[in-house]
């Protein structure tokens, strides 16, 4: 399970004082092509109807992406964000810092809670005009150029899903659905692998922590530069590593 909070904060003031929401994402089902179900609450608000989000491809985007798309189900029932083509207004509403957190609960509890992500939404000097930083444990920090976004009433959630799609490609609009890898493998006698050099991020350190937990490593191959795992190996990634 993942459980984000959304702040009025710098990422060093979050508490539970400045929550403007929290998003629950869980998986309906656990395969390469996951479905997902989640509830999302806005303070002042309360709690939204259910969401899902049906055969996501795993391991294959940032966590963000997941995220963006649960929160654009959420707040206009689609996958998409909403119309962006506001005109400049001084009176528009705003927010000086806005902060994101991710935290992972493998198992549905909160024993082994983890901090896995983080987004900072900091304002500019003039109203509406901010940037944007996004970070994940699998990924190198992700920093946005200064956008523009003027509502005369603000959704935080939709900030911070607009926030995403901008940093990603400077448009407010969420980027094309990842595909699910799959890499071609290599064959040694009756044995398939998967040389780890040609496989993506968040996949790649996710297989090696993955292993890791599972006291396995991966393997060596003559003519291969780098580690490898056998194919059968990385489909049980695909479909059951959390």
């Amino acid at each position: 399970m993942l459980k984000i909070s959304l702040h009025y904060a710098t990422p060093h003031t979050v508490n539970d004082r400045n929550v403007l929401g929290r998003l629950d994402i869980a998986y309906a089902k656990l395969d390469a092509r996951a479905d997902y179900k989640a509830l999302m609450f806005i303070t002042g608000v309360g709690e939204l109807a259910p969401i899902r989000l049906d055969n996501y491809p795993r391991w294959s985007a940032s966590i963000w992406d997941l995220v963006a798309r649960v929160i654009c189900l959420g707040l206009s029932h689609t996958e998409a964000l909403g119309p962006a083509d506001l005109p400049y207004v001084r009176k528009c509403a705003f927010i000086d810092d806005m902060t994101a957190v991710i935290e992972h609960c493998p198992d549905g509890s909160d024993s082994r809670r983890a901090v896995i992500a983080t987004a900072h939404v900091r304002g500019g000097k003039r109203k509406g005009h901010y940037t944007a930083t996004f970070t994940s444990d699998l990924h190198a920090p992700m920093h946005s150029t200064v956008f523009v976004h003027t509502p005369l009433g603000l959704s935080p959630w939709d900030l911070l899903a607009r926030a995403y799609a901008w940093t990603v490609h400077e448009r407010f609009e969420l980027p094309s659905r990842p595909e699910l890898y799959t890499p071609i493998p290599v064959q040694r006698g009756e044995q398939s692998y998967v040389a780890l050099e040609t496989v993506r991020e968040p996949a790649r350190t996710g297989i090696l922590r993955w292993l890791h937990k599972r006291a396995m490593s991966p393997t060596a191959l003559d003519l291969v530069c780098g580690p490898c795992v056998t194919e059968p190996q990385f489909v049980e990634f695909l479909r059951k590593a959390i």
